[in-house]
């Protein structure tokens, strides 16, 4: 092993989400229709030309349970043999009339009152109280909701009551720009003053009603241009718009990006193209972290780990050295954990 190198190899993931998204579970199963749409005409099982009945939904199965409800056990108990598992919030916004964010609806955390998704970081301090040992909590504000005060004020309360380690922001879902400098500016710059890695969906949605003239990674410019000491993670590698994201990367010495979505949309042999082309695309394989999107569709933890650290499977074939093996565990997990402070840098 090389200078500068450790044995750490932790296995994290760097993006789940938890509870519900909403008090209202048909809403909720809408919802995860919505998003799953896609996914099942591509694989055959929703026609393709028209809107799918209700009967043909049925028939697909699985695809019929919507946006899952996942709580603490069920999350740690799909990662098995992993480490540690963040665990995402999601702030207040209104979608068709109705106010969705991070609940629990069933009362497994204990927070009071009924499912609200005010409580939204409550409930994710809550997760976090539950299994210490595995659950990473990221807090999610949205200045849209209730103005940038209140947001301010929440990311603030998130942190430094609730004890959260970090904070998920969706512009492109709740319909603002991260280059406004009133509206989002306020919020950056708490997370820089708290010491927090920021985590932004900077990426490509399969909602209807997502901005996608908010997602382009390149809105961050002027986020590391100016608060340059402040950790930026790109939810998705950007996708679809991928090398404009790591050239974020390239760009910014703070930025960093997670994997999930693209991992699962790609082949193996994609995978390690596109991990062995990152370094002459000037993008340092530390700046990677394995994440999955769990418990949506397609995103099993294990099999996507293992997708990830058999890749060197792939260099014969494609006539290319393998990945050290040191890089591959740091984008599982050492890299990430190297940012949250979980082990020395």
């Amino acid at each position: 092993m090389s200078e500068g190198q450790n044995d750490i190899a932790m296995r994290i993931d760097a993006h789940t989400h938890i509870l519900s998204l909403s008090a209202d579970p048909d809403f909720t199963a809408r919802y995860g229709r919505e998003g799953s749409l896609c996914i099942c005409r591509s694989q055959g099982h929703l026609p393709s030309h028209r809107m799918p009945t209700d009967t043909e939904w049925d028939d697909a199965g699985l695809f019929d349970r919507g946006f899952l409800t996942i709580g603490p056990a069920e999350t740690v108990a799909a990662h098995r043999g992993f480490d540690k598992i963040v665990i995402l919030g999601v702030s207040p916004q209104f979608l068709d009339g109705e106010l969705i964010g991070t609940v629990d609806t069933t009362g497994i955390t204990g927070v009071p009152g009924p499912p609200h998704p005010d409580k939204c970081n409550d409930y994710i301090a809550a997760c976090v109280r539950m299994d210490p040992d595995h659950l990473i909590g990221f807090a999610s504000v949205n200045p849209a909701y209730r103005g940038v005060r209140a947001a301010v004020n929440e990311l603030e309360r998130a942190v430094t009551e609730l004890g959260l380690s970090g904070v998920k922001l969706y512009p492109m879902y709740q319909h603002w720009s991260p280059m406004d400098r009133e509206v989002a500016f306020p919020v950056f710059a708490k997370a820089a003053e708290l010491g927090i890695p920021v985590m932004v969906h900077q990426a490509g949605s399969t909602r209807i009603d997502a901005r996608m003239e908010y997602a382009r990674p390149a809105m961050l410019d002027d986020i590391g241009r100016e608060f340059r000491d402040l950790v930026v993670i790109l939810a998705h590698c950007g996708i679809p718009w991928i090398d404009e994201a790591m050239f974020m990367l390239t760009k910014h010495p703070n930025f960093y990006a997670d994997l999930s979505y693209h991992i699962a949309t790609i082949t193996r042999r994609d995978l390690f193209s596109f991990l062995h082309r990152s370094e002459p695309f000037f993008v340092p394989l530390g700046k990677l972290f394995f994440g999955t999107d769990y418990p949506g569709f397609l995103y099993d933890p294990i099999e996507l780990a293992h997708k990830l650290m058999t890749v060197n499977d792939e260099a014969e074939a494609l006539a290319l050295d393998p990945i050290p093996e040191h890089q591959l565990d740091g984008i599982m997990g050492d890299n990430l954990a190297r940012v949250l402070g979980l082990v020395a840098a």
